[in-house]
């Protein structure tokens, strides 16, 4: 069903507003591309109890705000724009956003938060460098880098256990994870031209996707995606795991639940693409 946008808006643009995510009470979040503000500056948006609201906060960021994460308790988590080139993490709950930073960086978005109000998120700034902040009771973390790696940060689970990617200078990036104070390396699907980890449960399951190098550029055909969970350490490709005359082909591994199910993106054997729930056995 649809949830609407958060008010008419010119030139066709009626359906666009885009969810990023939802939690376990339905509630849902995300952003609107085309607000029919004078600056037309994205604004992030609030879904719950049948109505939508607008949740941007021009005087924190007048350049705009997108939603990327949402807690069972409702508070939101996302980026807001101060200008053309910087931006910082946001916190909303209440009624009110506040803008995380977090110090130092120009360039820093919040991706998710779990039920205990830890949030994750991603930074850059010229003067302290790049990489994933914590933040949590009111104090940022940074989570430091494992060597000649920049992590970065896609999920958190109930835990505080943190998933991503690491990149390496002149090589593929490898899916990682963050636990108690360090980082781990969970490797590669081989050939792919980088894979990065999505989703992880309470239990530690982790999922993610990888993607391969571009093969032609004239004319233009990208590479493949394969979506994955890491077994023993190891990223393994999901197409290996389902029956074989399924008809489908999993591209994206984008989230887990602690049920096990896995949700992807899938290519049919017709050629279209398709919403996909992987249930364990």
């Amino acid at each position: 069903s649809r949830i609407g946008t958060l008010e008419p808006l010119p030139g066709g643009y009626e359906d666009a507003t885009i969810a990023t995510a939802i939690n376990r009470s339905g509630e849902i979040v995300g952003y609107e591309p085309f607000s029919s503000d004078p600056n037309n500056t994205f604004h992030a948006f609030l879904y719950s109890n049948g109505s939508i609201k607008d949740i941007h906060s021009a005087s924190l960021f007048p350049a705009g705000t997108s939603a990327w994460g949402i807690n069972g308790s409702g508070v939101v988590v996302g980026q807001g724009e101060l200008n053309s080139w910087e931006f910082h993490a946001f916190l909303y709950s209440n009624g009110r956003m506040v803008d995380l930073g977090p110090p130092g960086a120009e360039q820093a978005s919040a991706v998710a938060i779990n039920d205990s109000g830890q949030v994750v998120g991603n930074f850059w700034g010229s003067s302290i460098g790049a990489g994933v902040f914590l933040y949590f009771n009111g104090k940022i973390s940074y989570l430091g880098a494992p060597p000649s790696a920049t992590p970065i940060a896609f999920a958190i689970n109930s835990v505080g256990r943190i998933v991503g990617e690491l990149y390496f200078t002149g090589a593929p990036s490898h899916a990682a994870l963050y636990s108690n104070g360090i980082w781990t390396d969970l490797g590669a699907i081989p050939g792919a031209a980088g894979t990065h980890a999505t989703g992880i449960n309470t239990a530690g399951q982790v999922v993610g996707i990888s993607v391969f190098p571009t093969t032609s550029y004239h004319p233009y055909r990208p590479g493949k995606h394969v979506g994955f969970i890491v077994r023993n350490g190891s990223p393994v490709d999901l197409n290996t795991l389902i029956a074989s005359n399924s008809g489908f082909i999993i591209t994206e591994a984008t989230g887990i639940n602690d049920s096990g199910d896995i949700l992807c993106d899938a290519t049919h054997s017709g050629g279209s693409t398709h919403a996909v729930l992987l249930t364990p056995k």
